[in-house]
């Protein structure tokens, strides 16, 4: 059985993403056809799920509050509501729930959030497939 709590906070990261990047059109652009050229993988992967999430029971009040998000993508009530609605509609339909299940499993993008804090450095890299170049200037004599 799928956990729909830790399957929607798998979630709202993708579609924070697509919010993020689309702004209020977010909603318009997960139902058109074709790809983005411009999304990348998280972008897209959120764009696929906001996609299906947008043909649910729940697909007014998913898609209000995604539109919600990408007018305000740094608050976290609006991220707070996307999740809630989410976790409602996957609560209410065990065959979403595990389609959207698989299209994160098939995502190439996890989800997967980072927190680092870094004091002194000149340089850090976080995640997968980076490259880091540090160019500094010689010590003072």
């Amino acid at each position: 059985m799928i956990e729909v709590g830790e399957l929607a906070g798998t979630v709202v990261p993708l579609l924070s993403a697509a919010a993020g990047a689309y702004g209020s059109a977010v909603v318009s652009k997960a139902t058109e056809q074709g790809t983005d050229a411009a999304a990348n993988a998280t972008v897209g992967a959120g764009r696929r799920l906001l996609g299906r999430l947008l043909k649910s029971p729940r697909a007014a009040q998913v898609g209000a509050a995604v539109t919600d998000l990408g007018e305000n993508p740094a608050d976290e009530a609006f991220a707070a509501a996307v999740y809630a609605q989410v976790k409602r509609a996957l609560s209410e339909d065990a065959e979403l729930a595990e389609e959207i299940a698989a299209i994160v499993a098939a995502s190439p993008v996890r989800g997967d959030t980072f927190t680092v804090t870094v004091t002194n450095s000149t340089g850090v890299q976080v995640g997968d497939h980076n490259v880091l170049s540090v160019h500094q200037p010689p010590p003072a004599r």
